[in-house]
């Protein structure tokens, strides 16, 4: 069940969803997994995202014990607060209980875009990302060090799946690992099929920052 959570720095005020395994132990270490939502859930409050978001225990297996945190955007975009959001990803990362060396990220459309993002500018942070319909700056993909799976529809016109390809080609002509995903059947909305999948829990959970 989710907890709503309050981060603050400065002027900046983030709310926030930590959903903690069964059997949580605060003396043991558990693997982060970080969703970001897209422009639907802007201004929505945590208590929508908590209710309507893709990431929700029911929908994972039993064998991945993630701690989720899910924060509520309440500006335009992620990116106007990204220095923020990173201060929050380290915040958490830094918590006793939290393996920070397999902290992991997922977001969709928007979400997506932060991060692609967060990959770039702070490769040294993860160890692996679940990445839909978002897009980046794939001049600089080869920063991206961590495994990564790039999930698009095929139909999507909102966010065209070009960009989830040109990520994914970057980065394995660098020597990165991007498993391309693209889906025949689906427009924007891959994230439904892709958060009620266990095996793309098992994959995140496999991950490891060395």
């Amino acid at each position: 069940m989710f907890q709503k959570e309050i981060f603050s720095q400065n002027d900046f005020t983030l709310h926030y969803n930590t959903d903690y395994p069964n059997g949580f132990d605060p003396q043991n270490v558990y693997p982060i997994l970080f969703y970001f939502h897209g422009m639907g859930g802007v201004g929505q409050g945590a208590d929508y995202i908590a209710e309507r978001g893709p990431l929700q225990r029911e929908r994972m297996p039993e064998d991945t014990p993630f701690i989720l945190v899910v924060p509520a955007c309440d500006d335009y975009t992620w990116m106007g607060h990204f220095s923020y959001i990173v201060d929050f990803i380290r915040n958490i990362a830094a918590r006793p209980y939290a393996d920070d060396k397999r902290i992991c990220i997922s977001g969709s459309s928007m979400g997506g875009y932060t991060c692609w993002m967060l990959s770039v500018m702070h490769p040294e942070l993860f160890a692996g990302a679940v990445i839909c319909c978002g897009g980046g700056l794939y001049w600089a993909a080869g920063r991206i060090t961590f495994p990564v799976r790039a999930i698009h529809g095929k139909l999507d016109h909102v966010v065209l799946p070009r960009e989830s390809e040109i990520m994914a080609e970057r980065i394995n002509l660098s020597g990165g690992h991007c498993e391309l995903i693209l889906h025949d059947d689906l427009s924007h909305d891959v994230w439904t099929r892709t958060f009620t999948d266990h095996e793309t829990y098992r994959w995140l959970y496999s991950q490891r920052r060395a």
